[in-house]
């Protein structure tokens, strides 16, 4: 076989190449459009240490790639080659470098072959990944939320991908959470506060807003149990309703109320004017209604496992008050919670003593092994533990009328 010599324009290279049979050639070098996806690939990585003010460590950044000539595709080599330097930052002023090694070999002679490939700045990263522009979004949120609301930054560490998207409604958002700041709990509907923003721009930003505003406001400004954005933050929106139930009727006047049985949003039960009074909260609307009549007494529809939205009745704190829950253990863990916001509440037949006399209404549990909450009596422990370890409970509704007649009985007694 006769062997030719192939140059490499401005390369340096000569190949001595060998005439072979027909074989299936293998995949040089990586090519210009590999490295650029590269680079796409490895943006939202340099955003990570970026916002942690640490982007200058990330360069020179090495791309890892297939950088090994193809014996049996010489030819094939050399354009790799070829290409890879005419797209190079040496030869466009901007983007990969390629860092280059004379090695000698059999099939190639004594040539400089790519050894490493770096993209050695910012700039170099942003043009290859096409990231500029999202880049100068990106850094213009950082720099704005940074400067308006500090208490952010790690929003801003875990949201960094996304921060470009933030940008087009950022003087909105920062308008919006301010007010917030200066006016929690603000008790009105979203187009009603006075931000400069159109009628319909919390409502297409509430993700956003809900992240900021948990970061923001204070624990006594967001209600934790409510994922609804208006109600979480406190926006009127049509709350639902709850139903009460004066168990005196001549409460009427003094309460203000035109009724003795209505339902009202949480806010406006809030609002009633409750003092010296016996306030039974119990889960079931039924046992609302039947509720026997009681000196001074007043009966709410409890929230279930979202009893702390009660905290807004802040005439809770004043006024002696009593649990009738189911005897689960759940019922015990609302107990509990509502205990944590109000330490002074009592519970009624909520026992082993009442489940006793209501076994043939007793049923499966929830199959919970879970310890007992905190701020529950020896008695009520004693339930729980019973209801725990042999999966069972008592719905508040299969109590008996006579038995919940008796102990309202006592009570008025004591």
């Amino acid at each position: 076989m006769t062997p030719s010599v192939v140059g490499l324009p401005n390369s340096g290279f000569t190949l001595n190449l060998r005439r072979t049979g027909h074989q299936t050639p293998q995949m040089p070098f990586i090519s210009p459009r590999e490295i650029a996806d590269k680079a796409a690939s490895a943006y939202p990585r340099f955003l990570a240490v970026w916002i942690r003010g640490e982007g200058d460590a990330f360069f020179p950044y090495r791309v890892r790639t297939r950088l090994t000539p193809a014996p049996k595709d010489p030819q094939g080599t050399i354009t790799a080659s070829e290409k890879l330097l005419a797209n190079s930052k040496t030869q466009r002023g901007w983007g990969y470098t390629v860092h280059r090694q004379q090695v000698r070999s059999r099939d190639f002679g004594n040539n400089p072959f790519p050894k490493s490939i770096t993209i050695d700045t910012r700039d170099d990263l942003l043009k290859l990944a096409q990231a500029t522009e999202d880049f100068v979004a990106t850094k213009l949120v950082a720099e704005r939320v940074r400067h308006h609301f500090p208490q952010l930054e790690e929003w801003l560490i875990k949201s960094v991908r996304s921060l470009s998207s933030v940008a087009e409604p950022l003087d909105g958002l920062i308008r919006v959470a301010q007010y917030f700041i200066d006016n929690p709990w603000p008790n009105c509907y979203a187009r009603q506060i006075p931000v400069s923003v159109d009628t319909k721009f919390i409502e297409r930003n509430k993700s956003v807003l809900h992240q900021w505003l948990d970061l923001l406001l204070p624990d006594s400004a967001i209600d934790i149990n409510e994922t609804k954005f208006s109600r979480r933050y406190g926006l009127r929106d049509g709350q639902p309703h709850r139903g009460i139930r004066l168990l005196d009727p001549q409460l009427t006047a003094e309460v203000g109320i035109p009724s003795g049985e209505l339902s009202l949003p949480l806010r406006s039960i809030a609002e009633l004017t409750v003092h010296d009074m016996t306030v039974f909260i119990v889960e079931n609307d039924l046992n609302l209604l039947t509720m026997p009549l009681f000196p001074r007494g007043l009966g709410i529809r409890g929230e279930g496992n979202a009893v702390t939205r009660l905290e807004r009745l802040k005439w809770l704190a004043t006024n002696r008050v009593i649990y009738w829950g189911d005897i689960d253990m759940d019922g015990f863990r609302i107990l509990s919670r509502l205990r944590n916001l109000f330490p002074h509440v009592e519970s009624i037949m909520m026992d082993c003593h009442t489940m006793q006399l209501h076994e043939q209404f007793v049923v499966e549990g929830n199959d919970s092994r879970l310890p007992p909450p905190t701020n529950l009596t020896t008695s009520e422990v004693d339930a729980y533990d019973f209801c725990s370890q042999h999966n069972r409970r008592l719905e508040q509704e299969k109590v008996l009328q006579p038995f919940v007649d008796h102990l309202f009985a006592k009570l008025r007694d004591e």
